[in-house]
């Protein structure tokens, strides 16, 4: 006798969904990209922001459009699987698992910087991989508690980050220097490369897509919950990196730029709250991408893509343990061994891949003749003009995480003819 199947929760509403995004968004590349992003453009790295600002608006209406029509949990997944069939679909739907392990491990490696910053002994090898540990470990009980409690902890980690940095950011432009604003002439190498890297910032807001069968009305609120998630996050980065630019003497040597800043503002105690906002933040992010990751697995999961077990639903709390455990292990793993800067950069690449994918597919679907279809085809265009940005290295570690992933696609295949030929004997 079959087990009966579990079904996820339908609990998150528009709220709860904005919440997931600005979390999936708002974690390390804010506090730790700006100072990077100034060292290759310097007062131009503003124009850098301006236009990954750009391009994150362009994708998000193609997902915005994309949302309205599907109410299955996969979100880019589904989406060009509907467009272009089974094999696009698990392409785009690992990529976006391995963009999202990149990025935890990033956001548990930006936790660990910040702290070590604030306190050298835990910057040194052992305390520093102890934390990455402790954090994983926290962020994946909270998830597999339930959807429920994973949703208030989006809603608190989303508050405790978006107000300090919105207060930093207007106080900050009482310390800027017009003259440290006026920009130089700069490499357009140097330029493309801060944009994909700020594309890493921008970009994360592809989660509140994921979950859809855990939305309420996922139709309706899906394309809200983005157009409210990007407009909160391109004017608060675009405020909080002139404040650092402008306020802080060289903001390209910084290690902790908004922690410098905060104690310009209010001293030691203002780097003290702004190194632990920083460490809430990216905790959120964490939690968003675990969120993303475990998800997609089920989805992708539930349509055989990948072998069952790995996006099964526990029966009792409905949410994909195995999966969870799976990727928060990686991750902190990729964290304790990898770079910042590496690590942002192959997260970045992963995730134009999935957006290009998403752009084509909005494309396909708008209306012959429409003005809508512009919007998808200028982004698709950036995207393909970002993606020359990335370094050899990268690229490599991409094409090893797509070849791990064609793996369990051919694994489960086989296993499913050898369950459909089982049971037909």
């Amino acid at each position: 006798m079959s087990r009966p199947r579990v079904e996820p929760v339908r609990h998150l509403g528009r709220l709860a969904l904005v919440t997931l995004g600005l979390n999936g968004v708002i974690g390390g590349g804010i506090f730790v990209l700006p100072a990077q992003v100034a060292a290759l453009s310097g007062a131009a790295s503003t124009i850098a922001y301006l236009l990954a600002g750009a391009v994150a608006l362009g994708i998000g209406t193609s997902l915005a459009f994309l949302g309205a029509r599907f109410e299955t949990s996969g979100g880019p997944y589904a989406y060009a699987a509907a467009a272009f069939g089974p094999v696009a679909g698990f392409q785009v739907g690992w990529l976006f698992c391995l963009a999202r392990l990149t990025a935890m491990a990033n956001l548990l490696n930006g936790a660990a910087l910040y702290l070590g910053a604030l306190l050298p002994r835990l910057a040194e090898p052992g305390p520093r991989a102890l934390l990455i540990l402790a954090a994983a470990a926290i962020v994946l009980g909270v998830l597999v508690a339930g959807i429920r409690q994973t949703a208030l902890a989006a809603e608190a980690l989303a508050v405790a980050k978006v107000a300090p940095l919105l207060l930093l950011g207007v106080a900050g432009l009482w310390l800027v220097a017009p003259e440290h604003l006026r920009p130089a002439a700069v490499e357009p190498g140097s330029l493309l490369r801060s944009v994909l890297l700020l594309i890493y910032a921008f970009t994360g807001f592809e989660t509140l897509t994921v979950p859809a069968e855990e939305a309420r009305a996922p139709r309706r609120d899906i394309p809200i919950a983005l157009g409210a998630t990007l407009g909160i996050v391109c004017a608060l980065y675009l405020l909080v990196h002139v404040a650092a630019l402008g306020g802080l003497e060289n903001l390209a040597a910084e290690t902790a730029p908004l922690a410098t800043l905060a104690d310009r503002l209010a001293g030691s105690s203002g780097r003290l709250a702004m190194t632990l906002v920083a460490t809430v933040s990216m905790a959120g992010c964490a939690l968003a991408s675990l969120v993303g990751a475990s998800r997609m697995l089920y989805a992708m999961a539930a349509a055989g893509q990948i072998p069952r077990r790995l996006g099964a639903l526990d029966p009792r709390r409905r949410t994909p343990a195995v999966a969870a455990v799976l990727t928060a292990t990686i991750a902190a793993a990729l964290a304790i061994f990898g770079g910042y800067a590496f690590l942002a950069a192959v997260s970045s690449g992963s995730r134009l891949l999935i957006y290009l994918a998403c752009s084509l597919a909005a494309l396909r679907g708008a209306p012959a003749g429409a003005v809508a279809r512009a919007v998808p085809m200028v982004t698709a265009g950036a995207i393909v003009v970002l993606l020359f940005g990335l370094k050899p290295s990268e690229v490599l570690f991409g094409m090893i995480g797509v070849g791990v992933g064609l793996g369990l696609f051919f694994l489960a295949r086989f296993g499913r003819r050898d369950t459909e030929g089982a049971e037909a004997t």
